[in-house]
């Protein structure tokens, strides 16, 4: 789940340090993140500024913090305001100030509950919102980019599966994991027998019994498969199964699945399980003529699937330096975004420096944030002012 963005606003700081030790160490850890404010003037300032991808989705605080948010009523954010037994509902729904912590924060995620219902979800699909990565050829980047959106999600509170269906997984090289056979037998091998086993119905899967979690990545993902020929012999409805299995797991808010570079069974699943995509290009004349001839096959075979393909399709230039120099390979391509080129990356010796690039995490949450097409996206910080 997307974790819920608290602004909790008390003078006392003996009084806000428990309330934040306690969500660390419970299971509320990974469903709430706050920002914490003593001082009425940095609440108030901060009110002022936050927006987009900031604004958080409750206040709780007392009623001297809240009488100088003078736009609160504006702002369409539900406000708790903690009371001592004093009348102070101008401001907002009263909460109990002093109550068991469990139960202060279980009003705390109803109030937010509440108002995630009457909002607009992150898209309007069951399950995670999949967003397939896709590329003509080789080496452009797709995995580099795939990787540092997971990151970059992971960052801002969304919980991320990164699913790798190349036949060559290159994500080892981020995330130090490995392909030996040991590290798969309760992965991915496992899941795709699971799910060919009579009776296994993948909405009930657990994933947690199939993947492993890297902090890299900000994400779960599956141990790099050791038998390639698994991946090979995956026919298109079976990798979309994958697919959905993850994505309805009810695990994830986003699925992020690199594809293969080559047109074929898993590349097609891809193009038609996701529910966004983003087709990286290279400003050379190769990857621009790969590009075009992969779109006059889908054009031939399968026409009204292109129209659909073309609509959920994000075309990002990929090592942009300023300016366009090879023209886009058909006339009914539009490039929605760049990706720049970070030269310090040509040669390196800690992969590490790969997701760690600013220039490069900028533009990551630009795309982000048009491909989830949310105002308002969870940004997991705890402050003190």
């Amino acid at each position: 789940m997307v974790p819920v963005k608290v602004v909790l606003a008390v003078e006392d700081r003996d009084y806000i340090e428990p309330l934040l030790n306690y969500v660390h160490g419970s299971e509320y850890a990974r469903r709430l993140r706050i920002t914490a404010f003593s001082q009425p003037e940095a609440f108030h300032q901060y009110m002022i500024e936050t927006s987009g991808m900031k604004r958080p989705d409750v206040i709780v605080g007392e009623a001297a913090f809240l009488n100088l948010w003078t736009t609160r009523e504006n702002a369409d954010i539900p406000c708790l305001v903690l009371h001592e037994g004093e009348q102070v509902s101008e401001y907002g729904q009263l909460l109990l100030k002093y109550q068991p912590l469990s139960e202060l924060v279980s009003s705390i995620l109803e109030t937010a509950k509440q108002r995630a219902n009457s909002r607009k979800s992150v898209n309007s699909q069951e399950g995670g919102m999949i967003i397939g990565m896709v590329a003509a050829s080789g080496g452009l980047g797709k995995t580099t980019t795939a990787l540092n959106m997971s990151k970059q999600l992971g960052n801002e509170g969304y919980s991320v599966f990164y699913l790798n269906l190349e036949t060559m997984d290159s994500s080892a090289l981020f995330t130090g994991s490995d392909g030996s056979s040991g590290a798969q037998e309760e992965g991915l091998s496992r899941l795709l027998y699971d799910l060919k086993s009579e009776g296994k119905e993948g909405a009930s899967l657990s994933m947690a019994s199939y993947c492993v979690h890297r902090p890299e990545i900000q994400a779960d993902t599956f141990q790099p498969v050791y038998n390639r020929k698994e991946l090979m012999d995956m026919t298109c409805d079976e990798a979309k199964e994958l697919i959905r299995t993850v994505a309805e797991s009810g695990q994830y808010d986003v699925v992020i699945v690199d594809g293969d570079s080559e047109h074929g069974e898993r590349a097609q699943a891809v193009l038609e399980a996701s529910h966004k995509l983003i087709w990286l290009l290279a400003d050379d004349l190769m990857s621009m003529h790969k590009c075009g001839l992969w779109l006059d096959v889908l054009a031939t075979t399968q026409p009204e699937g292109l129209k659909a393909i073309i609509c959920k399709t994000s075309f990002v230039v990929n090592r942009y330096m300023g300016t366009m120099i090879n023209s886009l390979p058909r006339d009914f391509i539009e490039l929605n975004g760049a990706l720049p080129y970070i030269p310090s990356w040509k040669q390196m010796q800690h992969r590490e420096l790969l997701l760690s690039s600013p220039i490069y995490q900028r533009e990551i949450c630009h795309l982000c944030r048009e491909l989830l097409d949310i105002e308002s996206a969870a940004q997991p910080t705890i402050a003190w002012s």
